[in-house]
């Protein structure tokens, strides 16, 4: 009893060092290949690139890289597990490897609106700063839309300063900002500037400093919930990749393959308890994102 006991600590702890093994791996190969790609990619992908929508632009080179590198690997367990003997849970392995890649994706986009929402206030804190000098609001716009540093909003206001440059009414240009960023507080902004005929100067400017309070207020609310959050954010990680490396485990180490690939049952054995472990990160992921969502 004492040697059972044993060896499943020995294969707990083996688990463990390589959930965390893993997991420095693949977090160096994934920054290793943005700099090689960002460095290296030839001139006329840059220009591509910069060609692209902002919203797949600022995601593309991180983002897509971890997709893949999940997808590749689900993809090659799965290989491994088809070509001795366990075709069920390699047909398991590349649902699971789809449905990660799929989900990558919508947690990708979630976290590029909120950077966006993020550089709003710097926006209205440049735009009121302009405002001062110059009191039209596309010359305004235009003055404080070279202090953004996120691409993404970056864009999507110089493409409303072109549609007004290109005949479009200063309404049609401002429905067009608001539709490209979908936040409230852009919707805010674009209304205090759609008044901006009806009102005078010095009511233009309190309201975008009342703007500016709120977003300030928001902001110090996002970096003490970022600390709060951090901890059990980290943790999820953690366990997201000792699930990867458990089911990695299972498939590639011979003592435990065997077992499972000498059954269907021993197959569906697994599949139930990788789905159990996956669903409940899963949910505390989803948890962790609609909370971020409500605060931040």
């Amino acid at each position: 009893m004492l040697e059972i006991t044993l060896h499943w600590l020995f294969i707990g702890a083996s688990a463990l060092a390589a959930s965390l093994f893993v997991y420095g791996a693949l977090t160096s190969t994934i920054r290793l290949a943005q700099w090689v790609y960002l460095r290296r990619r030839p001139w006329w992908m840059r220009m591509t690139m910069r060609a692209r929508p902002s919203s797949t632009q600022a995601s593309l080179p991180s983002n897509q890289l971890s997709r893949l590198a999940v997808l590749i690997a689900a993809g090659a367990l799965a290989a491994k597990a088809a070509l001795t003997g366990g075709l069920l849970v390699a047909v398991y392995l590349v649902m699971v490897g789809l449905a990660l890649y799929w989900y990558l994706g919508r947690h990708a986009s979630a976290q590029s609106r909120e950077q966006i929402s993020g550089a709003i206030g710097d926006l209205v804190s440049a735009y009121y700063s302009s405002y001062l000098v110059v009191p039209t609001v596309f010359n305004a716009l235009l003055e404080a839309s070279k202090t953004i540093t996120n691409s993404s909003l970056q864009s999507a206001v110089q493409r409303a300063l072109d549609a007004f440059g290109a005949g479009r009414t200063t309404e049609e240009a401002l429905d067009q900002l608001v539709n490209e960023v979908p936040d409230p507080y852009i919707a805010q902004f674009a209304f205090i500037l759609r008044h901006t005929s009806e009102s005078n100067q010095t009511e233009i400017l309190a309201a975008l400093q009342s703007l500016g309070k709120r977003l300030d207020q928001r902001k110090r609310l996002k970096d003490r919930s970022r600390v709060a959050l951090a901890l059990v954010s980290g943790t999820v990680r953690f366990l997201q990749s000792a699930n990867g490396a458990v089911i990695s485990l299972a498939v590639l180490a011979p003592f435990w393959w065997n077992f499972y690939a000498s059954s269907v049952s021993h197959q569906a054995f697994l599949m139930i308890g990788a789905t159990i472990a996956l669903m409940g990160s899963w949910y505390f992921e989803n948890q962790l994102q609609q909370l971020r969502e409500r605060v931040l």
